[in-house]
């Protein structure tokens, strides 16, 4: 089996990477100008660093698909891997060895599947799971924790600040139709929308605005609509609907 390498897009937070905890042999990507700093608060870590210019979450994840080809790519603000599912005698929450194996058993399945884009779960909450259908074969793949392998000729719009998962989600269902999403396991995040650094630069209302504008223009408004429902995150909280 081809292992694919795990990378952690992060900026300006050297002190406080989570996700290293939670998977192993996971690599940090940083700007250059950061690279020392993170090395010196992570001296366990492997730390790549991309050139300056290469600004924005989507640059980022653009230099880091040309430059590892196949790969997974995990956010930095990872607290735990989750089974929403559980066998007698298992844990809840897997160790950093059984994500790391279930990353690669899942990228190892896309590949004999022929699908490029694969995830995971995104609500950890047991009611939402269905024990008849583990595993999705399209819809919305969530961008804190999602493996894309190599030819697929997909990329990130630049123009687009805080979504790129709705971007590549709707861009890979328009030219492969499929994705691989296995719905038993949950990464949990903490303090996505309040920690420093990382997207808190650029998340705002204006840019979810902008967004949501471009992604409807892009894939049209029946594939990208308003989320329904009470107390939304945002005014333009938005849900992916494909019709197959």
């Amino acid at each position: 089996m081809e292992e694919i390498k795990l990378v952690i897009p992060s900026h300006k937070r050297w002190t406080s990477i989570r996700t290293t905890s939670v998977v192993d042999h996971a690599i940090i990507c940083v700007p250059e100008s950061q690279g020392d700093i993170y090395r010196k608060c992570n001296p366990a870590d492997e730390v790549v660093t991309h050139p300056d210019h290469v600004i924005g979450l989507q640059a980022k994840r653009n230099w880091i698909y040309k430059h590892f080809g196949s790969v997974f790519m995990i956010d930095d603000d990872i607290s735990a891997v989750r089974r929403i599912y559980t066998d007698r005698g298992e844990q809840i929450i897997m160790n950093p060895k059984e994500v790391y194996d279930l990353i690669q058993h899942s990228a190892d399945v896309a590949r004999q599947m022929g699908v490029f884009l694969f995830g995971f779960a995104d609500t950890p909450n047991p009611v939402g799971y269905n024990p008849m259908k583990p595993i999705q074969l399209s819809g919305w793949v969530n961008g804190c924790a999602f493996g894309l392998l190599a030819g697929s000729g997909l990329w990130w719009d630049t123009n687009i600040r805080c979504n790129c998962d709705y971007w590549i989600s709707a861009l890979n269902a328009y030219k492969h139709r499929m994705a691989y999403l296995d719905m038993r396991f949950y990464f949990n995040q903490v303090d996505t929308f309040v920690a420093r650094g990382g997207q808190a630069e650029h998340r705002n209302i204006d840019a979810e605005e902008k967004d949501f504008a471009c992604l409807q223009g892009v894939f049209g408004s029946e594939a990208i609509m308003l989320k329904k429902g009470k107390n939304p995150r945002h005014p333009f909280q938005k849900t992916l609907k494909l019709p197959f």
